[in-house]
């Protein structure tokens, strides 16, 4: 996987259980000016849900003491944010997401064959076993049907001929 060096404490912030980042943050990390990043957020192509829950407007206190439009970006608004963005930072961390993306398919599928080996192995003990009874149940009921009367007939036969018959 690519390792981009990235200080992520200076992008990224823990709000409750949720990694949260600002439009202040991105335009400073990709050196573009706050205001070109504002206009990309609301030109996004993404559903109002989508947006509601990744782009959140609030206001912040600039160097003069004035109020000024900023967004807090949820991680996946500004992974989606990012990936309209050009230029060596954003292909890095596009990289970045797709290597991490493909590790995790990877992992998932590594997790998939073990399953599946395990099942296919679980199956072949089921089925030997399975054919051992059923030859062990087609044995017993030729031993009590045939050979055991055949065999105790034959016995019986035998112990009779070799009785010793007195001439009395």
């Amino acid at each position: 996987m690519n390792i981009i060096k990235f200080d992520f404490n200076e992008m990224v912030t823990l709000q409750g259980n949720q990694v949260m980042t600002t439009s202040l943050k991105v335009a400073k990390y990709f050196g573009r000016k706050h205001k070109t990043i504002l206009r990309a957020i609301r030109n996004l192509n993404c559903s109002k849900k989508f947006n509601e829950r990744n782009f959140v407007p609030v206001n912040y206190i600039d160097e003069k003491g004035e109020a000024r439009e900023m967004y807090n970006l949820t991680k996946d608004g500004c992974i989606f944010l990012i990936m309209g963005f050009t230029g060596e930072k954003a292909a890095q961390i596009k990289e970045a997401y797709i290597d991490a993306f493909n590790w995790m398919a990877e992992q998932l599928h590594s997790m998939q064959n073990s399953y599946l080996k395990q099942h296919n192995d679980l199956m072949l003990e089921y089925m030997k076993e399975k054919d051992v009874a059923s030859m062990s149940g087609r044995l017993l009921r030729r031993w009590g049907k045939e050979k055991k009367p055949e065999l105790a007939h034959r016995m019986q036969k035998l112990q009779e001929q070799s009785q010793i018959q007195l001439l009395i």
